[in-house]
């Protein structure tokens, strides 16, 4: 059985403090295509599409909003 990557974790934090894949990706100090595949893992792992695209923005789903502050404790 292999790990799960715990990096994502800390993609999904970023992404969702900042509300962009380019704030993310200035925060973590990646490009802003690393960041956008990361983000695809993330969402492939939880079976979600996380943040989606609202207008300029991203907003975040239902299940996004209730993983923000146990992703936010274990980062």
């Amino acid at each position: 059985m292999a790990l799960p990557d715990f990096n994502l974790l800390i993609t999904l934090d970023a992404v969702l403090t900042e509300g962009s894949v380019v704030g993310a990706a200035k925060r973590l100090r990646l490009s802003p295509s690393a960041m956008s595949r990361a983000l695809t893992r993330v969402r492939e792992e939880m079976g979600d599409p996380l943040l989606v695209r609202a207008g300029r923005g991203l907003v975040p789903t239902p299940r996004a909003t209730a993983l923000r502050e146990p992703v936010r404790k274990l980062v």
